[in-house]
């Protein structure tokens, strides 16, 4: 196997620091080192943090303590299978995302894997820029899960100080609009209520007027808030 440097190193610049939302720490179990080896050296960049282990239970161990983003796992390995990495990085992280490769191919297991979880299920012999594009997806999807992760909660102080504020200024704001009494509460954007997207977007648009998010972090959640409503259409 021959491994493209270029396509390894990332698009970030050299030399700048990487945000805590774009760095990936990735876990790639495999009994065969030379193979280890080399999907480590094909995923590694500025971004991420790529490390390897040999056998299902050394896995378990190094998921139990550290909080990996991604796991790619060999179906059939010593101590532990795949199959109960899998199962057991999901107990312990329900938002990682696993990647199952494997030799021994069959409809059965790769339906088994997407059941218990698995993002997705690679046959080898495998092409590596194949593997690359199924990696680059998932860490994409990370980085979006862990930036809507943390617009939530800047979301959620900022309603928490201006509910606080609100106490503390009702009567001296009252009728001076400083917030509307009829607001929807920031609340219902992160629970299981069926706020409309009309209320949603005032809300935010009332935050983003008294400087509680800026214009970048309206954008992003009302985008964010979007794409809820389309997935669940």
């Amino acid at each position: 196997m021959e491994i493209n440097n270029k396509a390894c190193q990332g698009k970030s610049p050299s030399g700048e620091p990487v945000p805590p939302n774009r760095h990936i720490d990735i876990l790639i179990a495999d009994d065969d080192k030379v193979i280890a080896d080399i999907f480590k050296d094909l995923l590694s960049s500025q971004n991420r943090t790529v490390e390897t282990c040999h056998d299902g239970r050394e896995a378990a161990d190094r998921l139990q303590h550290k909080a990996f983003d991604l796991l790619m796992a060999d179906l059939v390995m010593p101590e532990m299978g795949g199959l109960e990495v899998l199962k057991y990085a999901k107990q312990i992280n329900p938002d990682i995302i696993v990647i199952i490769v494997t030799g021994y191919a069959s409809l059965e297991t790769a339906v088994t894997a997407i059941k218990e979880g698995a993002y997705d299920y690679i046959i080898k012999p495998c092409k590596l820029e194949e593997i690359k594009i199924v990696i680059d997806r998932a860490v994409e999807k990370i980085t979006l899960h862990k930036e809507n992760r943390e617009l939530l909660e800047k979301l959620k102080v900022a309603y928490r100080e201006l509910m606080i504020l609100d106490m503390k200024k009702e009567e001296r704001s009252r009728g001076s609009g400083f917030i509307s009494s009829n607001m929807a509460g920031l609340h219902h954007l992160y629970d299981n209520s069926n706020l409309g997207f009309t209320d949603t977007l005032q809300t935010l648009s009332d935050l983003k007027s008294t400087g509680a998010i800026t214009e970048y972090e309206f954008r992003k959640f009302k985008n964010h808030y979007l794409k809820l409503i389309t997935v669940e259409d």
